[in-house]
């Protein structure tokens, strides 16, 4: 499995969401995603909000090429 850097807002939202993920924010402030663990408990934000965070951090979103498995 190889693996790829995306920044495209509409691609990441779908990737994440395609596999049952949500933006997130954890007790820390620190801004993610979450795929319903409940190891750490999270507060849910908007994909606005997180984006937000994204851009302003420069970041890239680093994904495994896996086949989508969307929780129901």
């Amino acid at each position: 499995m190889g693996a790829s850097t995306i920044t495209d807002h509409d691609k990441i939202r779908e990737w994440i969401e395609a596999r049952g993920g949500h933006p997130a924010r954890i007790r820390s402030g620190q801004v993610g995603v979450d795929f319903d663990g409940p190891e750490n408990p999270v507060e849910n934000i908007s994909w606005d909000e997180f984006f937000r965070v994204f851009d302003a951090n420069r970041d890239t979103f680093l994904h495994h090429h896996t086949n989508a498995t969307r929780r129901h």
